[in-house]
Protein backbone atom coordinates (compact mmCIF):
# COMPACT_ATOMS: atom_id res chain seq x y z
CA UNK A 1 0.00 0.00 0.00
CA UNK A 2 1.17 3.22 -0.61
CA UNK A 3 0.73 6.07 1.92
CA UNK A 4 -0.84 9.21 1.08
CA UNK A 5 0.51 12.59 2.66
CA UNK A 6 -2.42 14.72 3.64
CA UNK A 7 -2.10 18.54 3.48
CA UNK A 8 -3.80 20.47 6.69
CA UNK A 9 -4.99 23.68 5.46
CA UNK A 10 -5.76 26.32 8.40
CA UNK A 11 -8.49 28.71 7.52
CA UNK A 12 -9.58 31.74 9.33
CA UNK A 13 -11.77 29.49 12.24
CA UNK A 14 -9.62 28.84 15.60
CA UNK A 15 -6.42 29.56 16.88
CA UNK A 16 -5.02 32.76 18.35
CA UNK A 17 -6.00 36.18 16.92
CA UNK A 18 -5.58 39.80 17.85
CA UNK A 19 -8.06 41.13 19.99
CA UNK A 20 -9.76 37.35 20.53
CA UNK A 21 -11.02 36.12 23.95
CA UNK A 22 -13.43 37.70 26.73
CA UNK A 23 -13.04 41.23 27.65
CA UNK A 24 -12.67 42.39 31.52
CA UNK A 25 -14.89 45.05 32.74
CA UNK A 26 -12.03 46.53 34.24
CA UNK A 27 -9.33 49.18 32.79
CA UNK A 28 -6.60 46.40 33.42
CA UNK A 29 -6.16 43.30 35.36
CA UNK A 30 -3.49 40.92 37.20
CA UNK A 31 -3.06 37.67 38.25
CA UNK A 32 -2.35 37.09 41.87
CA UNK A 33 -1.58 34.18 44.02
CA UNK A 34 -3.00 34.52 47.03
CA UNK A 35 -4.58 32.10 49.99
CA UNK A 36 -6.97 29.94 49.45
CA UNK A 37 -9.05 30.44 52.75
CA UNK A 38 -8.98 34.24 51.48
CA UNK A 39 -10.47 33.89 48.23
CA UNK A 40 -14.04 34.70 49.29
CA UNK A 41 -13.37 37.70 51.53
CA UNK A 42 -11.09 39.11 48.09
CA UNK A 43 -14.11 38.62 46.15
CA UNK A 44 -16.38 40.42 48.56
CA UNK A 45 -13.98 43.08 48.27
CA UNK A 46 -14.35 43.25 44.91
CA UNK A 47 -17.67 43.03 44.85
CA UNK A 48 -18.23 45.99 47.35
CA UNK A 49 -15.77 48.18 45.27
CA UNK A 50 -18.24 47.56 41.72
CA UNK A 51 -21.34 48.26 44.25
CA UNK A 52 -20.06 51.31 45.73
CA UNK A 53 -18.38 52.78 42.63
CA UNK A 54 -20.48 55.95 42.13
CA UNK A 55 -21.04 56.86 45.65
CA UNK A 56 -21.53 60.64 45.87
CA UNK A 57 -21.89 63.16 48.34
CA UNK A 58 -25.66 62.00 49.10
CA UNK A 59 -24.64 59.26 50.83
CA UNK A 60 -22.77 61.13 53.72
CA UNK A 61 -22.10 58.24 55.99
CA UNK A 62 -20.93 56.07 53.11
CA UNK A 63 -21.90 52.24 52.32
CA UNK A 64 -20.45 49.51 54.60
CA UNK A 65 -20.43 46.15 53.20
CA UNK A 66 -22.29 42.99 54.93
CA UNK A 67 -19.53 41.26 57.30
CA UNK A 68 -17.43 38.28 55.49
CA UNK A 69 -15.83 35.72 58.22
CA UNK A 70 -12.90 33.61 58.34
CA UNK A 71 -10.06 32.64 59.79
CA UNK A 72 -6.27 33.90 59.77
CA UNK A 73 -3.33 32.08 58.38
CA UNK A 74 -2.70 31.75 62.15
CA UNK A 75 -6.03 30.11 62.36
CA UNK A 76 -7.74 33.33 64.75
CA UNK A 77 -11.01 33.97 63.81
CA UNK A 78 -12.07 37.57 61.83
CA UNK A 79 -14.98 39.25 60.77
CA UNK A 80 -14.53 41.59 58.29
CA UNK A 81 -15.97 44.09 56.28
CA UNK A 82 -15.28 47.10 53.86
CA UNK A 83 -16.63 50.60 54.09
CA UNK A 84 -16.55 53.12 51.24
CA UNK A 85 -16.55 57.23 51.55
CA UNK A 86 -17.43 59.08 48.94
CA UNK A 87 -15.12 62.50 48.91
Amino acid sequence: MKEEKIAIVKGPHGGARPGAGRKTKYEKTVVMRVPEKYQEVIKALITHLDETAYLNSHYKNGQESEPVYLRSLDDNKQNISFKTMPF
